[in-house]
């Protein structure tokens, strides 16, 4: 069965790569120096990516203790 921390792993593991290539891809654009000169693409890029590191790493230590049977 999926869990849910396993499909968010993939959402956000997704969504911080598209989003830090399209900050590598648009490194010397004009549109930063609005932002004072910062890449907040690649740097939410980042963010989101390990975000969804975390959760792979959460989902992957809860599956190795078995749930305790209800009684």
């Amino acid at each position: 069965m999926i869990s849910l921390s396993s499909i968010l792993a993939a959402l956000f593991l997704t969504l911080g790569s598209i989003l830090s290539l399209y900050g590598v891809w648009t490194w010397s654009d004009p549109m930063y120096d609005k932002s004072l000169g910062w890449n907040l693409n690649l740097l939410w890029g980042g963010v989101v990516f390990f975000v969804g590191i975390l959760f792979g790493i959460g989902n992957r230590i809860f599956a190795r203790f078995p749930k305790e049977p209800n009684l």
